[in-house]
């Protein structure tokens, strides 16, 4: 399947997850935390008092990554390269909260994609996939 393809399949369940759900950040972060409880420590540690903008921020960019996944592959990987060790290292947060933020993402957007619409699933396993690996390779050693 063509990239073009893929950003079209992209674009529509974003598209039905934003019209069924509106903003996604709080089932996004419901959804993390079930998976990741003590994040939500992280979270109001390094929001300063304010952790739902820093969830906010937190989603939008995932989402950002999420749909410049075809288009920007190589930024989205600077990105986590310099991103997940420095949160592993200033900030103690775990790799493995990234990756279960973008699961957390991907399972709300893919809730709203209908079974028949296997096509979309796919692009959606594509990316985790790339995205989870992404993480693994940023890792700290």
């Amino acid at each position: 399947m063509q990239n073009e393809r893929k950003n079209e399949l992209l674009e529509s369940s974003l598209e039905r997850a934003a019209e069924l759900l509106g903003d996604v950040t709080g089932p996004v972060m419901a959804k993390y935390y079930a998976s990741h409880p003590q994040a939500k420590i992280a979270f109001t540690e390094h929001g300063l008092g304010n952790s739902v903008k820093l969830e906010a921020e937190m989603v939008e960019s995932i989402i950002y990554c999420l749909m410049n996944w075809y288009d920007r592959p190589e930024e989205i990987r600077i990105m986590f390269g310099s991103t997940v060790p420095h949160h592993e290292h200033a900030l103690h947060v775990s790799h493995e909260w990234f990756a279960g933020l973008i699961d957390a993402a991907i399972e709300v957007i893919c809730a709203t994609v209908p079974e028949s619409r296997e096509d979309e699933l796919q692009v959606w396993n594509e990316i985790r996939s790339g995205l989870k690996t992404l993480v693994k390779e940023a890792q700290s050693p």
